[in-house]
């Protein structure tokens, strides 16, 4: 039995846990029944480093001289430690550094957490003084949530596959701070489907109100990064999307979202007709091929051109895009014919940002989404539905592009 075991009296210790208990002081938090044993805990740890390091320095006549005081932070609540000293002043402590305040990394963990679900700094504050009896100032931790900088950087960085299969495109509009005034920011957003099926996100990128332009330097990002082929790209109807995607990947199959190409469409039909209208473009694109979906359009046509003209004219103008998927069997076109697998992910942001007015800069922004999608990744980074028919499918049809 170590010597700091000995010194410790446990029935003094178990008697005075249940006292506290008794008088309602719980087992963690200020003064709780717990907290009391980590005080004694380290005690007995720094009594058995100052000893070592005493022991060892004895040919320079060294020895103990009394000790300093401070305030620890831990998950059981704020303990006062007295950590001892050596006369000439070499001994440092391993077990708490000098000039740690905190042995509760968990509590960094729980903080980044509460964080990523969108739970205000002063919210923070509050629960952590509730939970364990000790208060965090709002730049405490602001400095606790800036230390995944270096980690985002990294990820954005982060060298990708040289093959996806899909390449969702959409982008996702947030309020920010800029100049002493309130903007609209668009995050890019590159979602990829890779040749085992497993979903990531390729990179969120801040930039003004979206435009085909902006898209085509994401484009050429990814490219740096190692993409050099994506067999499908899913996006919506972006003026000028398809040119600039082409520029960078020629080879790449482009499919127009039918999804929202349906909500554009009957954006203007009245509350009466909307169920009917949307029956019959149903009838439409889910038919088996191009032929036969495009003669239910012209059925479509007949039916609502006079009461809706600009809707059969539309989808008429955009049949290039929009039926790109018409050519491939059903399973594949399940996952192609609409970015809806992107707009998950939107819906993921937009539920930890609904409490957000407008965040401070593009800092903050970019901070609070990665942290969402770090501690969300159950929700969206699985495994596409039904790859195995889907990849079946891939190589059969693309047999010169996939390895």
């Amino acid at each position: 039995m170590k010597e700091s075991d000995k010194n410790f009296d446990y029935n003094s210790f178990e008697k005075e846990a249940i006292k506290k208990l008794r008088s309602g002081k719980g087992l963690t938090g200020e003064g709780g029944a717990l907290t009391g044993l980590i005080g004694r805990i380290l005690k007995a740890a720094y009594e058995e480093e100052i000893e070592d390091h005493v022991s060892q320095t004895k040919e320079s006549k060294n020895r103990r001289n009394g000790s300093t005081s401070k305030n620890l932070k831990t998950s059981l609540g704020k303990i006062k430690v007295s950590p001892p000293r050596d006369r000439n002043g070499t001994f440092s402590p391993q077990i708490i550094k000098k000039w740690d305040r905190s042995i509760a990394p968990e509590l960094e963990q729980q903080m980044l957490s509460l964080y990523a679900i969108g739970t205000s700094y002063a919210d923070i504050s509050e629960h952590f003084k509730k939970m364990y009896g000790v208060s965090y100032s709002p730049s405490f931790i602001t400095t606790v949530t800036n230390k995944v900088l270096d980690e985002i950087e990294a990820w954005k960085s982060r060298p990708l596959e040289d093959i996806y299969a899909i390449i969702y495109l959409d982008a996702i509009h947030f309020k920010v701070r800029e100049n002493r005034k309130v903007v609209t920011k668009a995050v890019y957003t590159v979602f990829g489907v890779n040749m085992e099926g497993e979903r990531d996100v390729l990179g969120l990128y801040i930039g003004e109100s979206e435009g085909a332009r902006h898209w085509g330097r994401i484009l050429e990002n990814i490219r740096e990064r190692g993409v050099e082929d994506a067999i499908f790209f899913c996006v919506d109807g972006l003026k000028g999307f398809k040119e600039v995607i082409e520029s960078i990947y020629p080879r790449s199959h482009i499919q127009r979202c039918i999804v929202h190409m349906v909500r554009t469409s009957v954006k203007h039909v009245s509350w009466k007709d909307l169920r009917s209208v949307c029956k019959d473009l149903k009838k439409m694109y889910n038919r088996d091929d191009s032929e036969s979906a495009l003669a239910e359009l012209e059925r479509f046509d007949e039916k609502w051109g006079s009461a809706y003209p600009e809707i059969a004219e539309k989808w008429k103008a955009n049949w290039t895009e929009l039926s790109v998927s018409f050519d491939y069997p059903d399973v594949l076109r399940r996952a192609t014919y609409t970015t809806n697998a992107v707009e998950a992910l939107h819906r993921i942001m937009r539920k930890s940002t609904k409490t957000k007015g407008a965040f401070i800069n593009d800092m903050a922004l970019e901070k609070q989404l990665y942290l969402t999608l770090q501690y969300n990744k159950k929700s969206w980074q699985r495994k596409t539905r039904g790859w195995p028919a889907i990849i079946r499918v891939l190589k059969r049809e693309f047999p010169d592009r996939i390895p």
